[in-house]
């Protein structure tokens, strides 16, 4: 666990959605969840924030995203998405009112087994959420009681990860949350640049949020092979052996960079690819890869 605890300011990040209502509307109800799971210790002491959402509050990316990532140490069972969404749906009330959205109605609407019909035997499974929200006294909350879904945020959850080192969080108004590491959200990057072969997948913001990170932060030898070793435990746990030349793919290198263009919808301006590429494999090279 990393000894120095983050404050995130999440009042400022749903606050810079103001010009956009939807946006606005969405954000605060992923503050609501995130405090929701924060101050419901069943919760809070078995998920773990990972993803564009991490990015965004704990190191600064402009990458809009609203889908909450979470790692889980609960283990499956044939109840554990009833007990879940049981769990959540006592604390959103709850944490809507403790940070002042008095008029925001949030619950689960729904959630899928991942991979379906072999949930319980599956080596990687997931749970995929929605949480439907409303503004309380209008059409939309009138929906929400019919069983329908006006607006949703998606929440993932990841089952049977590899997770060395937890990051606390304080949100704004002193709640606590557990979330990745540094050292493991960039190896889990690494991991799934290489997993879109596989997969099937192209993941253009692994490469940006990774290149984002190597900018601005200050890597030291420590870190560098705590790094290495992370992301070699958590390749293994996929069934894959990486090299020092594992981004030299061009496969990688190709669905990394497809759609890239489409982020400055996002984001605005953009960095080229081939130049974040380069970097990213470059800082990746530099670790303390043995003979």
């Amino acid at each position: 666990m990393s000894d120095a605890v983050l404050e995130i300011d999440v009042a400022n990040w749903v606050e810079r959605a103001k010009a956009d209502p939807i946006a606005y509307r969405q954000r605060q109800a992923v503050e609501v969840t995130l405090n929701a799971i924060a101050m419901t210790a069943k919760l809070n002491d078995k998920l773990y924030l990972k993803g564009g959402i991490l990015m965004g509050l704990a190191y600064g990316s402009p990458r809009q995203t609203a889908d909450i990532d979470l790692t889980t140490a609960f283990e499956v069972g044939p109840e554990i998405d009833d007990q879940i969404t049981k769990l959540m749906n006592g604390a959103l009330p709850r944490a809507a009112a403790k940070i002042g959205y008095v008029d925001l109605i949030l619950k689960v609407h729904s959630v899928k087994r991942m991979p379906k019909h072999i949930f319980e035997d599956a080596e990687f499974p997931a749970l995929k959420m929605k949480i439907a929200f409303a503004e309380r006294g209008t059409r939309q909350e009138k929906i929400l009681e019919e069983g329908r879904a006006p607006s949703v945020i998606d929440v993932d959850i990841s089952f049977n990860e590899t997770l060395r080192q937890i990051q606390i969080l304080e949100l704004t108004g002193g709640q606590e949350l557990q979330a990745y590491s540094l050292v493991d959200l960039m190896a889990e990057k690494y991991r799934a640049m290489l997993q879109q072969k596989e997969r099937n997948r192209n993941r253009r913001q692994d490469v940006y949020d990774l290149n984002r990170l190597i900018a601005e932060g200050e890597f030291d030898d420590a870190f560098r092979a705590q790094l290495l070793d992370v992301y070699v435990e958590k390749c293994r746990s996929r069934h894959i052996e990486p090299t020092k030349d594992s981004l030299d793919d061009s496969e990688i290198k190709k669905r990394s960079g497809s759609d890239w263009e489409t982020m400055k919808l996002e984001i605005g301006e953009l960095p080229v690819f081939d130049d974040c590429y380069s970097k990213v494999t470059e800082f990746y090279r530099s670790l303390p890869w043995r003979k």
